[in-house]
């Protein structure tokens, strides 16, 4: 009984994805059809989780969606921040959905209902993986931000103090590296040349760079510009000491990173030996 039980609501699920991969309306296409089809490999199976989150009208506002959502502002931009958002969200999905309904699959044709249970571990693996996508971009964009920052601020102390204002000081620097740092430097410039005023693109560029860090010091250089040049120079050589320290802990930090990147392999690797001595056990007493 408990077995026709079990079959019987596979089934419901595999037709119910089945369904769900082949309905493909007009949105499903207009939404999909942009993505790159080397960077989104299996972009074939996004109409899974678009389908489904549509059939429940997902609303993309919980806590987590706005944390996301701004973090996805910061990394693709204002434009296209909240589409980007909502294909990493189907494809979270899409991915775990599939991973439930595809590993039974793999349990019937290895003769062995305990790969089963399998899909469930590696669609929760899957779907954290589709969530880290944004937030490692984030972790990476802040180091490189971070470390970039403190040589900049040290250029703009030397170029103010040797009688530069903080605009054409702006534009020197801007000039002087690679990097998303420099580059939102430059859009700044751009917007600058384009009618917004000098502090409104000082502070736009410090919510683009979305680092703490950074804010702060915009914040304080908003402050001081009007105060004239001395006073600014003193900010900034008290900022670049503040950057250097940050810098340190920033090193650390990665140190840190580093090992405790090393714990998921470990346990993904405990959970594969632990199923192969499971399976063979299961199977001897007949399971």
């Amino acid at each position: 009984m408990i077995n026709y039980v079990l079959i019987i609501s596979y089934a419901i699920l595999m037709i119910f994805w089945i369904v769900l991969l082949f309905i493909n309306g007009k949105e499903a296409q207009a939404m999909l059809a942009p993505l790159d089809q080397k960077k989104y490999a299996l972009k074939a199976i996004y109409p899974v989780g678009f389908n489904l989150l549509e059939l429940i009208h997902y609303s993309y506002n919980t806590s987590l969606d706005k944390t996301r959502l701004a973090q996805a502002k910061i990394v693709y931009g204002e434009k296209y921040g909240e589409y980007y958002y909502r294909i990493n969200v189907i494809e979270k999905v899409s991915y775990a959905y599939s991973s439930i309904v595809i590993a039974p699959l793999i349990g019937i044709l290895f003769g062995n209902p305990i790969l089963c249970l399998f899909g469930f571990f590696l669609a929760g693996v899957l779907f954290y993986y589709g969530d880290s996508k944004i937030t490692d971009i984030i972790k990476e964009r802040e180091v490189e931000i971070t470390r970039d920052f403190c040589d900049m601020v040290s250029k703009m102390a030397l170029l103010i103090n040797a009688g530069m204002i903080t605009r054409e000081a702006w534009e020197q620097i801007s000039v002087t590296g690679k990097g998303t740092l420099y580059d939102e430097m430059r859009n700044s410039l751009i917007e600058m040349q384009n009618g917004t005023s000098e502090i409104d693109a000082y502070i736009r560029f410090g919510n683009r760079c979305g680092v703490q860090l950074v804010n702060k010091f915009i914040s304080m250089l908003v402050q001081n510009l009007s105060k004239g040049n001395k006073e600014l120079v003193e900010f900034l050589k008290a900022e670049t000491e503040v950057c250097w320290e940050e810098k340190k802990h920033l090193v650390k930090r990665q140190g840190e990173s580093a090992s405790s990147k090393l714990m998921l392999p470990m346990g993904l690797i405990f959970v594969g030996i632990f199923v192969m001595i499971l399976v063979p056990i299961v199977s001897k007493i007949g399971f």
